[in-house]
């Protein structure tokens, strides 16, 4: 009869327990916000306290966009740019013809994106973009 009484406060502790068992993916603050002006990207640093902006190229337009830690993400019909605010810059990797994005994960120093082709990684850290072997 002990053990069942363990067991049940193990369940109720363990459900019912506020955010101390939260993941540490929800404790990273967002140091970066994106927005779009007329034909500019624009990634607003909380780091440096200003904006950095990347020129859109011709009929290109956003896909999604994702903001976490220190990493900003934007996909659009002909790129995928990555901002760091470490680095304080855009980076981008041109689309391949036919390539379609299809899932995009962005955490607080790394981001990777999942085309039907390719996978590439993101790092806060240098800024740099690296396809997966």
């Amino acid at each position: 009869m002990p053990c069942k009484k363990l067991l049940l406060f193990v369940f109720i502790a363990f459900f019912t327990a506020p955010s101390s068992f939260a993941s540490n993916t929800d404790l990273i603050r967002t140091e970066v916000i994106i927005t779009v002006q007329d034909d500019d990207i624009l990634a607003f640093s909380a780091y440096k306290n200003h904006w950095v902006s990347e020129s859109f190229k011709p009929m290109e337009k956003i896909i999604s966009k994702k903001t976490k830690g220190n990493i900003g993400i934007v996909v659009t019909t002909k790129r995928i740019l990555g901002f760091s605010v470490i680095t304080d810059k855009w980076t981008y990797e041109n689309l391949k013809i036919n390539e379609k994005p299809e899932e995009l994960m962005v955490e607080g120093n790394v981001a990777t994106i999942k085309t039907n082709t390719r996978v590439m990684g993101f790092s806060a850290h240098n800024g740099q973009w690296v396809e997966a072997p």
